[in-house]
């Protein structure tokens, strides 16, 4: 009987060392994420059950040729580790300038228009829910400070309009490497307006379940959807993990993730028909941009 046990005892550690050396022989992709909810969750009790973290992992397994490690990156982070070889991103905007280093699949996804976020208390300075509001307008009125990260990209016409007010002192610019402003810069009043999705405060309340103290906006001068893409780095390694996600990317992957994104935001229709065009048909529309233009 012990030198049965030993014999199993053997097999076991045999079995956990070609399991290792299988693992070591497989080359690594480094997939990026980020905090953003509902687009990359990192913490808290629904971790990994972002619009990012599902197709990252539903990429992942169609990949088992290659060992996956997910880093968890900042604004500034992020624009470093995109040019290094080995670093994917499955779920993710054409950064610009980024075409030159990175190679980019079909449309994936579209994110939501980017707008502003205040308090409720103060939307008597910015009007009804559901206006679209102007942010040159905001930007003309000193006693509001609006919250802008240096790191993120938004459309030309929001930067020409920061580099006109940059001096007039109503704008709060942070060089800190998250990719959201946490929601106490409202709550003490360090800013009384910041660029947002409009999930933000609604999963801060679903999350703490209470109600919802933000009110969100839509501008003027972000009147587009973001295109997103999955991509990799311009390198001999990243064309053959191209290769391979051009063929795991078809239109029954992202129908299914058109769910989970469903799940997250809602049903809205003008979205889905967007959705539809763009990234199924793969139909150029009006209502898609990238950052920067």
């Amino acid at each position: 009987m012990a030198h049965k046990g030993l014999l199993i005892v053997g097999l076991f550690w045999a079995f956990a060392l070609i399991n290792v050396a299988d693992a070591q022989d497989k080359p690594t992709i480094r997939w990026l994420t980020w905090q953003q909810v509902p687009n990359f969750i990192t913490t808290g009790p629904f971790a990994g059950q972002g619009l990012g973290d599902h197709i990252t992992l539903a990429i992942q397994k169609q990949l088992p040729q290659y060992q996956h490690k997910n880093v968890i990156s900042n604004a500034n982070r992020y624009i470093s580790m995109i040019r290094q070889p080995d670093v994917c991103v499955a779920w993710a905007w054409i950064v610009p300038g980024s075409e030159d280093f990175r190679l980019h699949s079909r449309p994936v996804s579209l994110a939501p228009r980017t707008g502003i976020l205040t308090l409720k208390s103060k939307s008597h300075l910015f009007g009804q829910a559901g206006d679209v509001l102007s942010l040159r307008s905001l930007l003309e009125n000193p006693t509001l400070t609006l919250g802008y990260l240096k790191g993120m990209s938004y459309t030309k016409d929001i930067h020409t309009l920061l580099d006109k007010y940059n001096l007039q002192g109503n704008i709060f610019t942070s060089a800190r490497s998250e990719v959201q402003f946490n929601l106490k810069m409202l709550d003490t009043n360090r800013v009384d307006y910041f660029f947002a999705f409009p999930s933000q405060s609604i999963f801060n309340a679903k999350i703490k379940a209470i109600k919802n103290r933000y009110q969100f906006y839509n501008i003027e001068e972000i009147n587009k959807y973001t295109a997103m893409f999955s991509h990799c780095s311009k390198t001999e390694f990243g064309q053959k993990v191209m290769t391979l996600l051009d063929k795991i990317l078809t239109d029954e992957f992202l129908l299914e993730h058109l769910k989970v994104i469903e799940r997250w935001n809602g049903h809205n229709q003008p979205y889905r028909d967007v959705f539809m065009d763009y990234v199924i048909k793969q139909s150029p529309h009006s209502q898609v941009s990238n950052p920067g233009e």
